[in-house]
């Protein structure tokens, strides 16, 4: 039908490197702190102990930010998937011992 020409070789970024999907990227930042937004516009900051393909989140020293302005400090805490925005690797300034 058509010549090959090569063209399963390419990646979709045409960057030449190996390409990083979502799945990759939330396995690297396990262990890491993050941020979550959830639907509600409250963010929840602190340490990505796990996840599930459904977006079910576990978090550690976790902090709870609504308008921008810290309303509750958790352990632990499980967040639901549905009512995950969105997950972000957070340049938390971390002050030891606290």
């Amino acid at each position: 039908m058509s010549s090959g020409g090569g063209g399963s070789e390419k990646s979709g970024a045409g960057s030449g490197g190996p390409v990083k999907t979502p799945s990759d990227f939330l396995k690297s930042i396990r262990g890491r702190p993050v941020v979550v937004k959830l639907n509600s516009g409250v963010d929840y900051r602190g340490v990505l102990a796990c996840l599930d393909g459904y977006m079910n989140i576990a978090m550690e020293q976790t902090e709870e930010y609504v308008n921008g302005q810290l309303k509750n400090k958790y352990g632990d805490a499980f967040i639901r998937g549905n009512n995950v925005l969105y997950i972000s690797t957070s340049k938390r300034t971390v002050e030891d011992g606290a």
